[in-house]
């Protein structure tokens, strides 16, 4: 199953996998393929597929990091666990979303079945890293989209070059607004600990923007300038999607208050 976005090469050793329903992103390491999200439970051939046109194997994922616990993040994860023995990583807080605790997964509202619920085998804390041969992965929590969302941030290396790729693991608007807090058992403080996040992740610096989902990295023009053998950095991206989504929610907040 072919996806609607070709799989590519980002930089160095940072590839996606995804399509543009949600982002898949892979970074290659000396001791394996480390996986950030896994898409839609639909997914899981097309992830095969993109991964093979890369000559990626994906017996050799040793690592599953999560976003966050909605299903369009974790939906192929048990059978790509079951696949190459990877561990799993998901914030502390969201375990309780993949393993069934919470019914936070969003599967109900798209109207899909998961997987059996699951525990993920390394629980993560604000500030956690991790590292795979010479590639660490930095995890900073940024509540606001879940309680648990995690933001991530990775060396990438092309050239003897290394740089910086980060990720927001949850920008979308859809769980701060009043009707989904108030029917969750959630209050508007949410929408602050969404903005505080926004704020504090301004301050690192990032070279190359892995989307959630594509549309917040502009993925398609990034797979254009790459195809066209031009570089993708651009340390303007990271402080102009945190703004673009400060915006979104100020929009947010104004057209309840209109109504």
């Amino acid at each position: 199953m072919r996806s609607d976005i070709q799989p590519f090469r980002m930089y160095g050793n940072l590839y996606f996998v995804g399509s543009s329903k949600v982002s898949v992103h892979i970074i290659k390491t000396e001791v394996g393929l480390v996986m950030i999200d896994t898409g839609y439970p639909d997914m899981y051939e097309q992830i095969l597929d993109s991964m093979q046109a890369l000559e990626l194997d994906p017996k050799d994922i040793c690592a599953i990091f999560h976003s966050h616990g909605h299903i369009d993040h974790f939906g192929c994860t048990l059978r790509l666990k079951e696949l190459s023995g990877a561990k799993t990583y998901i914030s502390r807080i969201d375990n309780d979303i993949v393993n069934g605790t919470r019914d936070l997964s969003w599967a109900t509202e798209l109207g899909l079945e998961r997987e059996k619920p699951f525990d993920c085998d390394v629980l993560i804390d604000e500030g956690d890293s991790f590292t795979f041969g010479t590639t660490t992965v930095r995890c900073r929590l940024a509540p606001g989209h879940t309680e648990g969302t995690l933001a991530f941030f990775v060396n990438v290396e092309e050239n003897g070059s290394t740089v910086v790729a980060g990720m927001h693991g949850g920008l979308g608007l859809n769980t701060l607004q009043r009707a989904w807090l108030n029917a969750n058992g959630f209050t508007v403080a949410m929408r602050d600990a969404y903005r505080n996040s926004l704020h504090k992740l301004a301050d690192e610096t990032v070279d190359i923007v892995m989307g959630n989902h594509p549309g917040q990295s502009n993925t398609t023009h990034n797979l254009k300038k790459v195809l066209a053998g031009e570089s993708i950095l651009n340390r303007n991206a990271w402080p102009a999607l945190l703004q673009t989504y400060e915006a979104k929610l100020d929009k947010l907040l104004a057209d309840e208050a209109a109504q």
